[in-house]
């Protein structure tokens, strides 16, 4: 395969290391040494097994992401300033760092492992659905078009009606 032979598995191995602990491929492939991620992109697409080695990284990643948050949320450092005359106050500007820190890293998640860290929807429906014969349907469908101010209501075969006037539902 093009580039495996120029990097070898030494290269690839430390990449895979390095997206295991929650690094970015741009982070990776920024350093001196490295290969460009479009190389490294094509190296997932066109080998099967880096590829799966590639997505199991990728998942270790995650894992090191969620513990990273964790480590953000629970850490106090910086949230409170002294001040020269002894005075305590809050940096409000550390704490919204961290949660933008936070915010970021869940977004990502959500992206990349969306079944695992993404929003459950629910869609489940816990209602009843009444069902209405034709009849009805017609009558019902009459009453709102009256309401709404239609002249008249195409019938069963073609034919034209006359629609009732508007009465209180």
């Amino acid at each position: 395969m093009a580039g495996k032979s120029q990097w070898g598995n030494d290269t690839r191995e430390q990449i895979l290391e390095k997206l295991s602990i929650g690094k970015s491929l741009r982070e990776i492939c920024s350093a001196e040494g490295m290969p460009s991620e479009s190389l490294v992109r094509k190296w997932v697409m066109k080998d099967e097994d880096f590829g799966a080695q590639y997505a199991r990284a990728r998942e270790a990643g995650m894992e090191a992401l969620a513990d990273e948050i964790l480590q953000i949320a629970d850490s106090q450092e910086g949230d409170i300033l002294k001040t020269e005359d002894g005075r305590e106050i809050v940096n409000h500007d550390a704490i919204q760092r961290a949660r933008l820190r936070v915010d970021t890293r869940k977004w990502l998640m959500s992206k990349i492992a969306p079944k695992k860290y993404g929003d459950r929807l629910d869609l489940n429906h816990s209602g009843s659905i009444g069902t209405l014969s034709d009849d009805a349907l017609d009558a019902r469908l009459l009453k709102l078009l009256g309401k709404a101010g239609a002249a008249a209501v195409a019938g069963g075969e073609g034919a034209t009606e006359e629609a009732e006037p508007a009465r209180e539902l």
